[in-house]
């Protein structure tokens, strides 16, 4: 279903895309010969009154086909060919496709705002005795600006915290707005371990002194990872098979955790029912995402295992791993249920997309005007997110990777899962991302097009059509050769799963 999925979406960002192109080519009277989804042979073609509608074999992109398209064709194709056309008429003839696509995008996130609403920014733990919670914020707010600016996503809520300097949040809660300020503090490092074949014992609060002889850093636990070590901390010393490792750099930050999704049972699921609410599993308590990850953490280290999380050197919190079975408490339509249950459920549980219900629905707008200023504001902070990681990108500073074909199929399953408002908001994105990637001004693209339009404009001559179509040509084996290498990673991630 996933390929599915990626086809149907995938053709119908292409079709708005090419749309544009096609649109302004009728405008200024240039000769459409095709309109085509995807590329290779063709599978379906279509004969309409002026040109031939085709999809072929390979669904990852189209074009739309225009009479002397050619640059080096020149006015040999009639007056009705693109390159006999000024050069402002053929700039808006290449510009429209990605401004469609970006259109595109702002009216579906209209219609996303109209149905669901926008994301609540919920607060799911606050940590005691840290910034958040002397500055006020408390579980369950829900932020909703941040100094003065609206926001939609924790990801942007974050990268202001950790820039370190005062913040002014706007709160929401059950009384109403409020308002607090907050100064971020610089947290040490954390690092989190998951060890099984344990022996020996550490404490809560304990210092580690060394690992496998060496100091705690990053470098270190990441090359041991599958390899037996020894811990050593201030109050004994404890040995086992380091099964996971991850670390978290020191960043400034207030002391809170977002909240995702809640310990209610979205569907039915083996012995749960829709509407169970998990309200504890052995003596841990489940309040909220935080408790529901240390969860799975505890049942992937098993019974021989140990879950740790430190800060600095200092471990915050620990805890022994879960039997192969675990008592667990559900509160089902007013009754309280204890059982046992093998781990394995509640780790298969966890790792299902969509099974629990999320913490906060989506905040519901009152009227009209504040549905499409609401959805244009947020259609404008998804643009500028993509600007700065595009060219983060370019300039090395972003590490997020570039998802091809291969991974967004995998991606677009799994958000499927989750209902229609994630996936119409993954089109949406998927088709301004098509705009904003089309308008860089490289060769084979959209902008490159562009950009010798302006020079033809900007200096009265036309460029040489070999040079231009060289220029061309080369920028299509680029991409080729970057699109062959974001296949085989996406391939390889997945291998790598």
């Amino acid at each position: 279903m996933s390929v599915i999925y990626f086809i149907i979406i995938f053709m119908v960002v292409v079709v708005v895309h090419e749309l544009g192109h096609f649109t302004f080519a009728k405008l200024f009277k240039v000769d459409v010969q095709e309109f085509a989804i995807g590329f290779g042979p063709k599978m379906y073609q279509k004969r309409f009154r002026t040109f031939n509608f085709r999809i072929n074999v390979f669904p990852i992109g189209g074009y739309v086909k225009l009479a002397g398209e050619d640059p080096y064709e020149g006015s040999s194709v009639g007056t009705r060919g693109l390159y006999s056309k000024p050069a402002w008429q053929r700039l808006l003839i290449f510009l429209a496709g990605p401004v469609f696509s970006i259109l595109a995008g702002y009216m579906l996130f209209v219609v996303i705002v109209s149905l669901w609403g926008v994301p609540a920014i919920s607060v799911a733990y606050v940590e005691p005795n840290k910034p958040a919670y002397e500055a006020g914020l408390r579980e369950g707010d829900i932020i909703l600006k941040i100094n003065g600016k609206r926001v939609y996503d924790n990801y942007t809520v974050s990268q202001t915290i950790r820039k370190g300097l005062p913040v002014e949040l706007t709160l929401l809660r059950k009384e109403g707005k409020v308002a607090i300020r907050a100064i971020p503090k610089l947290f040490e490092e954390s690092h989190f371990l998951l060890l099984t074949d344990i022996t020996g014992e550490v404490q809560k609060g304990s210092r580690i002194q060394t690992i496998a002889g060496k100091p705690i850093s990053s470098t270190n636990l990441s090359s041991l990872v599958e390899h037996y070590v020894s811990i050593e901390t201030d109050a004994g010393i404890m040995k086992g098979l380091l099964k996971q490792y991850q670390y978290d750099p020191p960043k400034y930050a207030l002391g809170f955790y977002f909240a995702t999704v809640s310990n209610v049972f979205r569907k039915d699921f083996g012995m749960f029912k829709k509407g169970d609410a998990l309200l504890r599993v052995e003596d841990i308590q489940v309040n909220n995402n935080v408790d529901l990850s240390r969860i799975y953490q505890l049942v992937l280290a098993g019974k021989d295992g140990i879950y740790m999380e430190v800060q600095g050197d200092r471990i915050v919190w620990l805890r022994n791993g879960f039997e192969d079975e675990v008592e667990i408490s559900l509160m089902r339509k007013d009754e309280q249920i204890d059982m046992k249950i093998p781990s394995s459920l509640i780790k298969t549980a966890l790792e299902t997309t969509g099974l629990f219900e999320p913490k906060v629905n989506n905040l519901k707008l009152t009227n009209v005007f504040e549905t499409v200023t609401t959805a244009v504001d947020r259609c404008n902070n998804a643009l500028i997110t993509m600007y700065k990681s595009l060219f983060g990108l370019f300039r090395g500073t972003e590490n997020a990777g570039v998802v091809g074909p291969v991974g967004l199929v995998a991606f677009i399953g799994e958000t499927a899962k989750a209902g229609l408002e994630p996936v119409l908001t993954l089109v949406a994105l998927i088709t301004m991302s098509l705009g904003i990637f089309n308008m860089l001004p490289l060769p084979a693209l959209d902008g490159g097009r562009i950009v010798f339009s302006l020079i033809e404009m900007l200096s009265g001559k036309r460029v040489n059509p070999k040079l231009e179509n060289l220029v061309h040509f080369i920028g299509f084996l680029l991409l080729i050769a970057l699109m062959m290498f974001v296949t085989f990673s996406d391939i390889g991630r997945l291998m790598g799963r």
